[in-house]
């Protein structure tokens, strides 16, 4: 262009075409806007517009010739530089590329890799001979206006050739292979805060976050009702006696429901004001969600041939002590925060279930030590089911609304600081299973 020869790797390669692309727009609105008796100026106007058209396609065709013959970046490369480190990079697309057409100049976020994909890649950066190969390569962006949620699940799902990338922009942060690392890890980004709860009251707070989802249009699951109705009751007790409520705080007989019963009486028992008939109903009432919990966890080790807590008591008692004393406090838990139409949870049976296989503190020896433990410690586990749900929740919605569980698993599961997890949801939204793919 002008009678310079541009090159692929010149760092500003394209800023002289979308100058000329400016004169020429400016020229093509003057030359709409002289009155047709200017042959002169309309001629000359003609002139610049042929000019400039001509010389941008020379540069186009140029360049897309050189691109033929190579590229700067390739699937290798980008998993060397960028993706094995799961960094944040701004691309910026070759201006006639296919991937510029469809996303625009620029798009930024982090490259995504399928399980055998990133197996592949690992060990092709490792080998004596990497080949350069033009091939595809996926990445989960940034969302913004410009693009729709459409193209946003192709680049995820199918992505874009790694040729058409003219430029990328990355942070200079330290450099971790997360997905190479063995042993335990830490979630990143997590930042520790010192907190005392003493002398704060536990039901209030407790309240207190179910008011703040009930303002945002969140679900509550049945248990999350129970402990809402029970702590409302002992701080109004008038509550019960409203027409709106009964139907949800008494049975058909007139009795207290037993849920909403159990946390009246919590709230009291940790005010301490219950009387001691109180006392003794509230403990019939633990002696019941214990026994109920422990017939859980029966059924749970006959599946590794253990088959008597006894059994499991004498073989694995810190293991039996630590799940013995979780049985007592466990309550259900509702991940989603938001206005989700169906609540995804997880309960005791959810607990064991992910617990007892993966957590390597809890497997008890056998056939559950077979199974893939969290690189996680035991109090951070719950943390990743979190954030697991939260990456996907608008894909588990779109499943749970038309009444069908939810899976993940295979080439598809979820990836999160080097590990790769699968996870199923049953249609009313319980967690059932959850778990890392991979021993590390």
């Amino acid at each position: 262009m002008f009678g310079l020869t541009p090159k692929l790797t010149d760092t500003l390669l394209y800023m002289t075409h979308d100058m000329v692309e400016e004169l020429l727009v400016t020229t093509e609105q003057a030359f709409t806007k002289t009155p047709k008796g200017k042959t002169e100026e309309i001629a000359e106007l003609l002139l610049k517009i042929l000019w400039y058209k001509q010389e941008l396609a020379n540069f186009e065709n140029d360049i897309n010739e050189q691109r033929k013959q190579s590229f700067q970046f390739s699937v290798e490369e980008l998993y060397y530089r960028f993706g094995q480190y799961d960094k944040y990079v701004g691309i910026e697309f070759h201006k006639f590329s296919e991937a510029s057409r469809k996303y625009g100049r620029h798009i930024g976020g982090v490259f995504v890799y399928g399980k055998t994909e990133r197996q592949n890649l690992e060990t092709i950066i490792t080998s004596d001979n990497v080949p350069r190969t033009n091939g595809l390569v996926k990445i989960d962006i940034t969302p913004n206006d410009k693009i729709d949620a459409t193209k946003v699940s192709e680049l995820l799902e199918v992505g874009f050739t790694a040729g058409d990338i003219y430029q990328i922009d990355s942070s200079n942060t330290p450099q971790v292979n997360a997905y190479a690392k063995e042993g335990k890890k830490e979630i990143p980004n997590t930042i520790n805060i010192e907190f005392d709860p003493s002398g704060i009251d536990g039901c209030k707070l407790a309240l207190h976050n179910l008011n703040l989802r009930f303002e945002h249009g969140a679900t509550l699951i049945e248990s999350e009702w129970n402990q809402y109705l029970g702590y409302n009751i002992y701080y109004d007790p008038t509550l019960k006696e409203l027409d709106s409520i009964k139907s949800k705080v008494y049975e058909p007989d007139g009795l207290m429901k037993k849920g909403v019963r159990f946390y009246e009486l919590a709230a009291k028992q940790k005010n301490s004001q219950t009387s001691e008939e109180e006392r003794k109903e509230f403990s019939l009432l633990i002696k019941e969600r214990r026994i109920e919990r422990l017939e859980i966890l029966k059924k749970e080790l006959t599946k590794t041939n253990i088959n008597s807590l006894e059994e499991f008591q004498e073989k694995h008692p810190d293991i039996f002590f630590e799940i013995y004393k979780t049985s007592l406090v466990f309550d259900d838990d509702t991940f989603t925060i938001s206005k989700s139409p169906i609540p995804v949870y997880w309960d005791f049976k959810s607990y064991l279930h992910i617990y007892l296989r993966h957590c390597d503190e809890l497997q008890p020896e056998g056939h559950f030590k077979l199974k893939t433990p969290f690189a996680y410690s035991q109090k951070n586990i719950r943390r990743i089911l979190k954030i697991a749900i939260e990456k996907l929740e608008d894909r588990i919605q779109e499943r749970l609304s038309k009444g069908l569980d939810f899976r993940m698993y295979g080439e598809k599961t979820l990836y999160f600081n080097g590990n790769y997890y699968s996870i199923r949801i049953e249609s009313n939204g319980r967690v059932d299973s959850f778990y890392p793919n991979e021993f590390k």
